[in-house]
């Protein structure tokens, strides 16, 4: 019993620690496109105070609701959005996801690595 209460006891100290530590200095904006070939999730992080772009995560899913790929992007101010990272996942037969690929950007071409 005493297991217990003490259990709960730093189990709420370390919830409003967490909740405390946790500043939000970005707000994020998100945006759904649904086609009958899938669906295209963004999500936009800006600046809370200047409300200027961060960083973005595009999700590509197919029709069945499966994953194809995430595409990670970040705000520069002379080049617009800059591909950090690339996964891109494919599906067994069984539905399963296989290892996801992994593409970088090519810097020189501005475009995705093959």
């Amino acid at each position: 019993m005493n297991t217990k209460i003490l259990l709960s006891f730093f189990s709420a100290i370390l919830l409003s620690i967490s909740a405390y530590a946790y500043t939000p200095e970005t707000i994020v904006l998100s945006n759904i496109e649904n086609t009958e070939k899938g669906c295209v999730k963004e999500f936009l992080f800006c600046d809370k105070a200047t409300n200027a772009p961060i960083s973005k995560t595009v999700y590509n899913y197919d029709a069945e609701g499966r994953m194809l790929e995430k595409c990670m992007y970040e705000w520069n101010s002379s080049k617009g959005w800059v591909g950090i990272q690339k996964l891109e996942y494919n599906h067994e037969m069984n539905n399963t996801p296989a290892a996801p690929v992994v593409k970088k950007w090519d810097k020189k071409n501005n475009t995705w690595e093959e």
